[in-house]
């Protein structure tokens, strides 16, 4: 019988400056030879997904238009290295019951797994709504990072996914730096600072888009 590919969801509470998402997209390469592929290879690949399932396109002064179909596209390209999936935003802690069902929904096929990490935010009602969507309780993880340094978090996140962690180090990842604990309105701050410049990010690169069509619209002028 052929073993079911997994689908690893990493939902990273308010507060704790997790590390793990620009992790995976830095070590992609590495991940897929341990037989796990990120499905966003960038921050803001994984942030414009997020958006289009939580809908909150306007909040960051994006258009629909700009993360419509995001999540599928990222999923079916991840798919295709026949590996377990792996993905991880904060922006996920705030997905409604029904934005969640229609995450799970373009994982068919997978058997998901979601993981929590605590922050600085009752993490509950998150739990709540996640756990209802893997319905089987072996399926939830809580990770409890309080005194946690992101390196001992980025450990116990690839125990349970199923890789180590000793030569995927944080040292060179993007954003990735360790938080001042003590300071949660300062972690706040920074997490919002990290989302705006993802939200940046992404339309920088719809303005290049635009830039190059209308490039070779003049160029088929001339």
């Amino acid at each position: 019988m052929v073993k079911k590919l997994k689908a690893w969801i990493h939902v990273g509470m308010p507060g704790t400056a997790d590390a793990i998402e620009p992790a995976l997209a830095h070590h992609h390469e590495a991940l897929v030879e341990l037989g796990v592929a990120s499905i966003a290879q960038t921050p803001a690949e994984s942030f414009r997904a997020a958006v289009e399932i939580t809908r909150s396109h306007k909040d960051w002064g994006l258009k629909r238009n700009d993360v419509e179909g995001q999540w599928t596209k990222l999923v079916r390209r991840a798919q295709k290295s026949r590996a377990d999936l792996v993905f991880s935003q904060p922006l996920l802690a705030t997905a409604t019951s029904d934005q969640i069902a229609l995450l799970i929904d373009a994982l068919v096929g997978h058997q998901v797994h979601v993981v929590v990490t605590t922050g600085l935010d009752d993490e509950n009602d998150a739990v709540t709504r996640w756990a209802a969507a893997v319905r089987k309780p072996e399926r939830l993880h809580v990770i409890e990072t309080d005194g946690m340094d992101p390196a001992h978090v980025w450990k116990a996140f690839g125990k349970l996914v199923g890789f180590g962690t000793a030569s995927l180090r944080l040292d060179a990842v993007p954003q990735a730096a360790p938080a001042v604990e003590s300071l949660p309105d300062a972690l706040r701050e920074l997490e919002k600072l990290a989302r705006r410049n993802a939200s940046l990010e992404v339309r920088l690169e719809e303005l290049d888009r635009r830039r190059r069509k209308l490039k070779r619209k003049l160029d088929e002028v001339a």
